[in-house]
């Protein structure tokens, strides 16, 4: 692991490209709608049951890592947040992913968006492990 002198951030590579940010996570939360904080709060809780990962605020984004960062939650609306999960292949049989899209030549992005507490079901469970897992072999 390398970590920046200038953020403290944790990498796995040396010199990984980042941006070094002062921004926090209560900063993408200030002013959201309380089911917006609750669908993010909840969305962690799941996540934390199957793994342990750090919160990296970004400048548009909030990440989440172990090694890599395997999740972002890119949006926080008025009453829904969206996630994007970097998978290696295209999981198209699912409604639970609104928009797919490619990434360079391995990560294949995949989008949900919670409305509810619900939204976030054993199938989007499966993708998230599968995030996770596919980090956890980058680490290796």
């Amino acid at each position: 692991m390398w970590t920046c002198p200038t953020c403290t951030q944790s990498f796995l590579r040396a010199n990984q490209t980042h941006s070094c940010l002062e921004k926090t996570e209560a900063d993408f939360l200030r002013g959201k709608s309380a089911v917006t904080v609750g669908l993010y709060h909840h969305f962690l809780a799941q996540y934390r049951t199957i793994g342990d990962f750090k919160i990296h605020p970004a400048k548009t984004m909030i990440s989440l890592a172990k090694n890599t960062r395997f999740c972002s939650v890119f949006q926080f609306g008025r009453n829904f947040l969206d996630v994007c999960l970097p998978l290696n292949q295209v999981y198209d049989q699912t409604l639970c992913f609104h928009k797919i899209g490619h990434v360079g030549e391995k990560d294949i992005n995949h989008y949900v968006r919670f409305y509810d507490k619900e939204d976030l079901n054993e199938e989007v469970l499966h993708f998230m492990r599968l995030a996770y897992a596919l980090d956890a072999e980058k680490g290796k």
